[in-house]
């Protein structure tokens, strides 16, 4: 291999999914690139990919093992026996070359023909003879323009689109998704009361860690109300304050009352200060250190706040239903691979939402939506969007399970000879009540299910 990653690595994972020959694994401590896989991405991008996206430019050439192209794009080909990738393949050898070669390119063929012809022609012109005069013709009418793909035509008025089928399975309810979900209370969420002490408790629940801060952000499903974010930066600013009165009130208990009227208090309200400044530090790293942004990172607990994180979770559980959130890949350092993360949880089946509303659980599933960059020869035989999946739901013994399967065969043939994703994934979900019946929609890539449990008393009313 040419490229190597040097200990500078600070381990952020930006790099391996970037890798279209999958050689970049993780190490100890470091991520490593395995020499025979790499192929300096020869055949795929006119640049290395890892370098590009490296954030401390620990990608570098090893000066001990350079490869010309030919080696590289015949590894290449070796690896990806299934691709053409011809001759005009993408190299960054070929990338300066090609800027030069555009730019002293003699004219195409075609072109100086067709100047020769014109000009041969155009003194050439053939004498104009008189004719009788004669009634005006009419007014020519252009042909039909050719069928060309780039030509655009007006074309008829499309077919409205059918309406999407609904899938039927064992045990779902004969009534519609919306009908079901307005007799067992669509969006549940926290009552009253909580939601009112959730919203003022803000400065003192910014200590939970972040886990907990999700679940009473799903639970109270108000941006404006509670973020995790916000409850966070309001728990730092009273750590300023708390922290120093904390330490006062031990001074005081330590030396009396007296300790506040002496120069000695100030060297406990100082302490306190940096206390909560490197606390926040801490917390916050992610954006500090890492330029994440505020949806990719974690806001970690504050020291005290293990304690009041299993209140917190009572209370989300209980009153907001939360029983589970889907995971964040927070281990990339910029919104695209941040968003390429979470489109890989997405193909796994492991983005979804699982709340209890009481007399039944309401499950949100996301599918995926975009397909992968694997590498310019295979994406321009792929579209930019995922189709939609085909899908099964099934109750079996207190899970539910789902089985997601795309089922364009380009993209299964493709994803199964690279390895690039799996063309099908199952979720099995462990439910804590018995569930007897469901109803489901599915649209825009979002599977929506609200399962009726064994005790529900609108279960017996509804037709299955």
């Amino acid at each position: 291999m040419a490229t190597m990653i040097t200990s500078d690595c600070i381990n952020c994972g930006a790099c391996e999914p970037e890798c279209p020959n999958n050689a970049i694994t993780q190490d100890e401590e470091i991520y490593v690139i395995d020499p025979v896989l790499c192929t300096e991405c020869v055949g795929f991008h006119d640049y290395e990919a890892c370098a590009a996206v490296c954030p401390v430019d620990c990608c570098v050439t090893d000066p001990n093992n350079v490869e010309n192209e030919e080696v590289l794009i015949g590894r290449a080909r070796s690896i990806h026996a299934d691709v053409q990738f011809g001759d005009n393949f993408e190299s960054r050898f070929r990338k300066d070359a090609g800027n030069e070669a555009v730019k002293s390119a003699p004219e195409p063929v075609a072109q100086q023909t067709e100047k020769q012809s014109t000009a041969s022609t155009a003194p050439a012109a053939a004498p104009v003879r008189k004719e009788p005069a004669a009634t005006p013709a009419a007014p020519r009418v252009a042909p039909p323009a050719p069928a060309d793909e780039n030509v655009r035509q007006a074309a008829p008025a499309a077919a409205p689109k059918p309406a999407p089928v609904v899938k039927k399975f064992p045990g779902q309810l004969e009534m519609g998704f919306d009908d079901v979900a307005q007799r067992v209370g669509k969006g549940r969420g926290l009552e009253g009361v909580f939601k009112l002490a959730v919203v003022l408790l803000q400065p003192v629940l910014g200590a939970l860690p972040d886990q907990a801060k999700r679940h009473l952000e799903t639970a109270v499903d108000n941006p404006l109300l509670f973020t995790r974010a916000g409850a966070t930066a309001l728990n730092i600013l009273m750590n300023f304050f708390l922290y120093p009165i904390i330490l006062m009130s031990l001074a005081i208990g330590l030396y009396g009352i007296a300790v506040l009227f002496r120069q000695e208090v100030n060297g406990y309200i100082l302490l306190g200060v940096v206390l909560a400044f490197v606390e926040a530090v801490y917390r916050l790293r992610d954006g500090i250190f890492k330029a994440r942004q505020p949806s990719e990172m974690v806001f970690r607990a504050a020291f005290y706040g293990i304690f009041l994180s299993g209140l917190a979770d009572l209370v989300s559980r209980r009153h907001g239903g939360v029983l589970r959130t889907p995971p964040v890949p927070v281990d990339g350092f910029y919104e695209n691979g941040f968003v390429e993360k979470l489109e890989r949880e997405r193909r796994y089946g492991n983005v979804y939402t699982l709340q209890d509303w009481g007399e039944s659980y309401y499950l949100r599933v996301e599918f995926p939506r975009k397909v992968p960059e694997i590498g310019p020869p295979i994406n321009e035989k792929l579209p930019k969007e995922m189709p939609d999946y085909d899908y099964d739901l099934a109750l079996k013994n207190g899970t539910f399970i789902i089985r997601g399967k795309c089922t364009d065969e380009t993209i299964r043939r493709i994803s199964s000879s690279l390895g690039a994703f799996p063309p099908e994934f199952t979720t099995i979900i462990h439910l804590q009540e018995k569930v007897k019946a469901f109803s489901h929609r599915y649209q825009n890539k979002l599977l929506e299910v609200l399962l009726l449990k064994d005790k529900s008393a609108l279960r017996e009313n509804l037709p299955v």
